[in-house]
């Protein structure tokens, strides 16, 4: 596949084989509702095809690489290819796994996106930056592991060098397994609310939970002196729910 990359979609090329098997033998079960975002020059894709899904959307913002895309995968019927930006498409279907090498620049967006789509995948297969992908799985918590925790058990399954790409990115890459939970941490109705809570505890991460809720009333025992990001998880859903009773 011969066609010319566009930096404004943050495009690169898985193009190391064995990285590439590694990826496919993270999937394991056959006959699978798929979704690739970013499939790119079909490198994954044809190894996800011989997993043999029941059904495979991929979905590519860049208008020659979805002719590129039909011509390659326009033999198989399960396969089902969407000229779209992820960003605002609307996401119906009912997947049992996505597998990604997203762009760095929107990795954060979509994965959010997918956490919070009304029926979630069951599975999630997804490259980030190393750099985002500690950040997830940081004992710690922040803005981004916080929510996503929330629905997701999520491991670092490995690394990846910049150098298995064209063209070499700047930074080096990981890919990380997400596992729905067997129920989420918090419930559809305080989604938004949730997230506008944790965005303000962690825009002012400087400052102790006593100075930044002090205006609330809090029954919870909790150590008030410390910042949000000494919290565990449920101990700040909690702290949440106070505040919204």
């Amino acid at each position: 596949m011969h066609v010319k990359l566009k930096k404004k979609y943050g495009q690169n090329f898985l193009i190391d084989k064995n990285i590439v098997n590694k990826i496919i033998n993270l999937i394991n079960q056959d006959k699978l509702n798929i979704l690739e975002i970013g499939p790119g020059n079909g490198s994954l894709t044809k190894k996800i095809i011989n997993k043999k899904p029941k059904n495979l959307d991929l979905i590519e913002i860049d208008k020659d690489l979805v002719d590129e895309l039909n011509k390659t995968f326009c033999v198989y019927k399960f396969v089902n290819i969407i000229n779209a930006n992820i960003l605002k498409y609307d996401l119906k279907k009912n997947y049992d796994l996505v597998v990604s090498n997203l762009p760095y620049n929107i990795s954060s967006q979509v994965l959010v996106k997918l956490a919070l789509m009304n029926i979630i995948p069951k599975q999630m297969i997804l490259m980030f930056q190393k750099e985002f992908a500690i950040k997830l799985t940081d004992k710690k918590l922040n803005a981004i592991n916080s929510i996503i925790n929330c629905f997701y058990k999520i491991d670092i399954k490995f690394h990846v060098s910049k150098n298995c790409f064209k063209p070499i990115p700047k930074v080096n890459s990981s890919i990380l397994k997400f596992e729905k939970l067997n129920k989420s941490l918090i419930r559809k109705n305080e989604i938004e609310d949730f997230i506008k809570f944790k965005r303000y505890l962690f825009s002012h991460k400087r400052k102790s939970l006593k100075t930044l809720l002090k205006k609330l009333k809090i029954k919870s025992e909790f150590n008030s002196d410390i910042r949000a990001e000494s919290l565990k998880l449920n101990e700040l859903i909690k702290i949440f729910r106070e505040t919204n009773s």
